[in-house]
């Protein structure tokens, strides 16, 4: 396969920030009385937005409205990213060595995108029109609207792209809107068994290092 289209999610497989964020979760929710560890939040949550994780949250808690968590969240998230971020090793290189088109597509709010790619210099890779965020469409991941929305725009079919996810949230989407996915195991939140979650959910192959990602792309 030679793709057009290269969709790259961006937590996780472009920027290491699952942990970081997870963290930040844990801490506010403790603050609420509700004990949960980082890891356990990214196992049930991982590639889901925000908005929806807050609601579950509360509904299931009862320890705060999920509009109180996401402020809490998104206040105590943004100081960690702006301190703590960095790039997951090779993404950079990884990005510019690719001849394809690329954009990304995350469930990641649009200034939180744009705050994470530019933290970690992999702005300079992707046109702001090249950034899609699931908060803005009709539906985020698991729905396949986002990747739908990064087709359309580039003129480009399902059959000439290819995803790259780390999330079976993510890879679910990307079945969905016919897209043939990559899952990435690069991040440093990476369990034993994810992988085989993601081959399960659809991925067409795995791959633990950007260095190895253009060859995989090539060979899918």
């Amino acid at each position: 396969m030679t793709p057009e289209l290269v969709i790259y999610d961006l937590d996780g497989v472009l920027v290491d920030s699952e942990w970081l964020v997870a963290e930040v979760w844990s801490t506010e929710l403790a603050a609420y009385g509700v004990e949960i560890a980082p890891i356990a939040l990214i196992e049930r949550f991982a590639g889901k937005t925000d908005t929806s994780m807050a609601e579950v949250l509360a509904a299931e808690t009862g320890a705060a409205p999920a509009r109180a968590m996401l402020e809490a969240v998104h206040a105590s998230a943004s100081e960690a990213l702006k301190t703590n971020l960095q790039a997951i090793d090779g993404a950079g290189d990884a990005l510019a060595a690719s001849p394809f088109l690329k954009c990304v597509c995350s469930n990641s709010g649009p200034d939180r995108i744009r705050a994470s790619l530019t933290k970690t210099g992999l702005h300079r890779h992707f046109e702001e029109e090249a950034l899609f965020s699931g908060v803005e469409a009709a539906n985020p991941k698991p729905h396949p609207d986002i990747h739908l929305q990064a087709l359309a725009q580039f003129g480009v079919g399902p059959g000439a792209a290819v995803v790259i996810e780390d999330s079976v949230t993510g890879v679910t989407a990307a079945r969905a809107a016919g897209v043939p996915s990559i899952g990435f195991l690069g991040a440093s939140h990476i369990a034993d068994g994810h992988g085989q979650a993601l081959l399960e959910a659809g991925a067409a192959m795995l791959v633990e290092r950007h260095a190895d990602m253009l060859q995989a792309i090539c060979a899918l």
